[in-house]
């Protein structure tokens, strides 16, 4: 496993290349939009790539055994400092905000820290960032072939850094039927500064929302 995580490390750029195009995606897929209010979210109609791993319990969860809950699906560093907990504050808020809707939205992370990738470490985090307060909340992780294999699925890039790592942001929302309807994040200007909309929570709100009420 060492010998695996020091092969990454030698080729940072290729992984830097494929964070840019991802960002640089995401801020052509906002950048229809007149104003940065505007913003709310990527549209998305494609099937979400099943994948099986285990959560902060020890138990295993198949993505597709989840099907006819909306599912909100993120990517978290299980050892992150700055951004991750911040997205772990909005997924609460949004939890509290659904009130009778929640037990029908299951909240799901993926680790992208392969350093850190026991049971024990996203057990931890979890507890820390106080994601435990969301009942139906899934903080999954594998072995690092298994959390790459998740994170080439989804197209999510992870690079390693100085200080902690970077990886592709953002949340999809999946539907009922397994189908990728939303990828929601931060929107960025064409200089790729960030602009600040609605909370994320209030957004992640009103879309879950919207495929709940599909076919009631």
């Amino acid at each position: 496993m060492k010998r695996q995580i020091e092969n990454r490390r030698c080729q940072p750029s290729i992984l830097w290349v494929s964070l840019t195009i991802a960002l640089a995606l995401l801020m052509a897929a906002c950048a229809g939009s007149a104003t940065p209010a505007a913003y709310e979210g990527t549209a998305l109609e494609r099937p979400a790539i099943d994948f099986r791993l285990v959560d902060q319990r020890g138990v295993e969860v198949t993505l597709s055994d989840l099907r006819g809950r909306v599912v909100v699906l993120t990517f978290m560093d299980s050892q992150c400092q700055a951004v991750c907990p911040l997205t772990a504050a909005h997924l609460r808020a949004a939890n509290q905000q659904l009130e009778g809707d929640a037990a029908s939205v299951i909240f799901v992370g993926v680790n992208v820290n392969v350093e850190a990738n026991r049971v024990e470490d996203v057990q931890a985090v979890t507890s820390k960032w106080r994601l435990d307060e969301i009942p139906t909340w899934h903080f999954l992780t594998g072995s690092a072939e298994e959390l790459e294999s998740v994170w080439q699925a989804y197209g999510i890039a992870v690079v390693p850094g100085s200080d902690e790592l970077q990886h592709t942001p953002g949340i999809f929302l999946i539907d009922r039927a397994g189908q990728q309807r939303w990828y929601i994040s931060t929107p960025f200007d064409e200089a790729g500064t960030p602009q600040w909309t609605v909370p994320l929570s209030e957004l992640l709100v009103r879309r879950i929302r919207e495929l709940l009420s599909e076919g009631s």
